[in-house]
């Protein structure tokens, strides 16, 4: 699971108007318009956008509802922001086997059906998120989704871009699709709540929390933890889809991993001890950014997701499993 959040070049920053960045979300539309034209076909009608209640809205809805939001910005203010939200392969292909009981490697092995079903999916599983992105603020009576102004679109293929090694070996070029599974979800979402109260941004870098944080003698959130919305994000999923995510492809896991802190499990032959060492990984992640609180409160609001993280074993408590196994493994 890959959650992105970024500005946008096509908008100037995000500074101005919307309408270029939902242009480039409905480009699969025209293409697909486009292509029935030239066959003579009368096209579709396109897929739209949705946000938190409402499916099928239209670009210029969208652009209207992003753009009128902005009470209280100035002209050098980011009015909006985007957000990709991309489930790997592997999930993929979880969701639609719940779905279809079929094991696919393209979209195309779907039925219309089936893929209306794969996108109403995502859809709910995106308001989910949105509800996380509201709260994850920590502003006072912002918890929800329906307070924010959004609009998402559910694309289903990716294209070779001119840095990617097939296209500089001139095996694809540039705009070619790839293959295999790659639908995603954009969103665009305002930079002010529906009420138009707070300024919300999630590129705000600084961590805090409401005990450490004072501005004129009041307690208040500083900045948009990325990180820990990425890991909400991923147990989200896990619990919404009933997927049994392995510890080694857990977001938390990776980032500790890259640290080269993981050298001691690679070398670790026990499976259950290996285990245990990896968890250890993830506890001393979690302990060192405060996170217990967050990840206790979103497994008690998301039923089917498991705590795992809860055992908290030392390294001496390990080096003594090691022993006895040793101990058990000689014994006569």
């Amino acid at each position: 699971m890959l959650i992105k959040i970024q500005t946008s070049i096509k908008a100037d920053g995000n500074k101005g108007s919307s309408y270029a960045l939902a242009t480039y979300l409905e480009k699969y539309d025209v293409e697909k318009e486009k292509n029935s034209l030239e066959q003579g076909k009368l096209p579709e009608a396109r897929s739209g956008f949705f946000d938190h209640t409402n499916d099928n809205l239209t670009k210029s809805e969208v652009v209207n509802a992003i753009d009128t939001n902005k009470k209280g910005l100035g002209k050098k203010d980011c009015k909006f922001y985007a957000l990709t939200i991309a489930p790997s392969s592997e999930e993929l292909k979880h969701i639609i086997k719940n779905i279809t009981q079929k094991s696919i490697k393209n979209l195309s092995e779907l039925n219309p059906k089936e893929l209306e079903k794969l996108e109403e999916e995502l859809k709910n599983y995106t308001r989910a998120i949105m509800d996380s992105y509201a709260a994850h603020f920590k502003r006072k009576g912002l918890n929800k989704g329906t307070q924010l102004v959004y609009a998402g679109k559910v694309e289903h293929f990716r294209e070779y871009k001119g840095t990617d090694d097939l296209v500089t070996k001139g095996i694809k070029k540039v705009g070619d699709k790839k293959p295999g599974l790659n639908t995603h979800i954009h969103v665009i979402v305002a930079r002010k709540d529906s009420n138009m109260k707070y300024k919300l941004s999630p590129l705000a870098n600084e961590k805090g929390s409401e005990k450490n944080s004072i501005l004129n003698g009041k307690k208040v959130q500083r900045g948009f933890d990325r990180t820990l919305f990425s890991i909400k994000a991923e147990a989200i999923f896990d619990a919404t889809f009933g997927f049994n995510r392995e510890i080694e492809n857990k977001v938390i896991y990776k980032i500790e991993a890259s640290k080269n802190n993981d050298t001691e499990i690679k070398i670790e032959k026990d499976p259950e001890l290996k285990q245990d060492l990896q968890k250890k990984l993830i506890n001393n992640f979690i302990k060192f950014n405060n996170y217990e609180e967050e990840l206790l409160k979103l497994s008690l609001t998301h039923k089917g997701l498991t705590n795992d993280y809860a055992k908290d074993e030392s390294i001496s408590d390990i080096d003594k499993k090691r022993k006895q196994r040793k101990f058990n493994k000689y014994k006569p």
